[in-house]
């Protein structure tokens, strides 16, 4: 029984372990590219952790947006913004995956269109 006990507490410590180190390689600042039906789009996105939650942050000439909400799980990455399309509220999800100094994934844009997006860390 305690043997059970030390294998459960010492896969709980590696997989604990593991999340906080995909969560720590998102962070940084990233060269976003968003490819969306109405054209190619950059801007920085600068990702943190403040006491133990990721903000995301983007930048670009129309000023600075804070992301809704982002997650990440092993290599798997969500990130959620609201913005202003046309005057009404538009929920942009981006799911990618992390590999290294890249993101990459897909975007979708409230149901209504679908693109892509590519990041590398600065």
């Amino acid at each position: 029984m305690k043997t059970l006990r030390i294998v459960v507490a010492t896969a709980a410590l590696v997989l604990t372990a593991s999340a906080a180190h995909a969560q720590k390689a998102a962070l940084g600042t990233w060269d976003l590219t968003t490819i969306s039906p109405e054209g190619e789009f950059k801007s920085i996105m600068e990702l943190r952790e403040d006491a133990g939650k990721l903000i995301a942050v983007g930048k670009s000439p129309q000023g600075e947006r804070q992301y809704d909400s982002v997650a990440v799980e092993g290599s798997n990455i969500t990130m959620v913004i609201t913005i202003d399309y046309n005057g009404s509220p538009m929920v942009i999800t981006y799911v990618g995956k992390i590999d290294g100094a890249t993101i990459a994934g897909e975007t979708d844009y409230g149901g209504l269109a679908t693109g892509t997006f590519a990041a590398t860390k600065k």
